[in-house]
């Protein structure tokens, strides 16, 4: 029994929440991209595919399980459901939506008007278009996302979060739409308002905004000898697990599925710095010189001997 909610485990996994504001976001992101992709795959557009709609149906599930799922209850009692609602908001969902292309499925399968219109904005000879790209220039961002991983794990201001549903709910929307910008970069599936990143600098931005701050909470919270939340501590919610446990297993999922993804992503840009070392190398500009293709015998057609 959870002794603070006088509730078993098997009711807190049938505690499915539906949260208004929550469950509107939720519509607002999958909607048009559905609406657009039927469109394009009328046209057979190459963009509609049925990986694209699968990878972004996925990350709209994982939205909905951090959102409505026991995972909103469990957090309430147990740190180990706030740290799965980060690996959903923050590892699973944001890579899951953008390599289904949504920007540009969503574009090419707005009417031309409307198409025009927000091509329109975002050029860049536009204060708009410059304001965008001003906004999530990758340094920024990279620092934003160091910030907001930080500071969701900051104690005082995680305790504070913790008593306010909303507030809270509200934040996870916010640490989303950090990820969202934080993926778009090295994933380079987004809107293409610059060069795309080499994969080089795609290799340290992950490193430094993903793993880095990734590793180094995890592994604190993970050996700690004192509870990091006054929140949790004392709740002993079951029985059989204590608040240092809890806290402990915590900052193993952290650490552990944090970096599963940062490295993975790490090591696939890597590849691609890598991958044309052993390519053929280019043949020499006289490779198909006219006497060298012609059929033996017929030179002096060509040659004019």
């Amino acid at each position: 029994m959870l002794a603070s909610m006088d509730v078993s485990i098997p009711e807190l996994l049938n505690t499915w929440e539906l949260y208004p504001g929550s469950a509107a976001a939720l519509l607002t992101i999958f909607l048009p991209y559905i609406l657009c992709w039927l469109r394009l795959k009328r046209n057979r557009s190459p963009l509609a595919t049925t990986a694209r709609l699968v990878s972004f149906g996925a990350g709209t599930a994982a939205l909905a399980l951090a959102f409505h799922s026991p995972l909103v209850t469990l957090q309430q009692e147990l740190l180990i459901g706030r740290a799965g609602q980060q690996m959903l908001i923050g590892l699973l969902a944001p890579p899951l939506l953008w390599l289904a292309c949504p920007a540009h499925i969503i574009l090419r399968g707005l009417p031309p008007s409307a198409r025009r219109w927000t091509v329109s904005k975002l050029k860049r000879s536009t204060w708009s278009g410059i304001l965008i790209r001003r906004l999530t220039h990758p340094l920024p961002i990279l620092l934003l996302a160091f910030s907001v991983f930080l500071l969701w794990h900051e104690p005082v201001f995680a305790n504070w979060l913790l008593i306010r549903p909303s507030a809270y709910r509200l934040c996870l929307w916010g640490v989303w739409i950090t990820y969202m910008l934080f993926w778009w970069h090295p994933l380079g599936t987004g809107p293409r308002l610059r060069q795309p990143m080499h994969p080089a600098i795609a290799f340290i931005f992950v490193i430094l905004g993903g793993e880095v701050p990734n590793m180094v909470t995890g592994v604190t919270l993970a050996f700690r000898n004192t509870p990091a939340y006054s929140y949790y501590a004392g709740r002993l919610p079951l029985p059989e697990l204590t608040t240092m446990q809890d806290q402990m297993i915590s900052g193993g999922i952290i650490w552990f599925f944090g970096s599963i993804v940062y490295v993975g992503v790490a090591v696939a840009l890597l590849g691609r710095v890598f991958r044309n070392f052993e390519a053929p190398r280019p043949q020499p500009i006289s490779w198909d010189a006219t006497e060298r293709t012609i059929a033996p015998g017929l030179e002096h057609r060509v040659l004019g001997r």
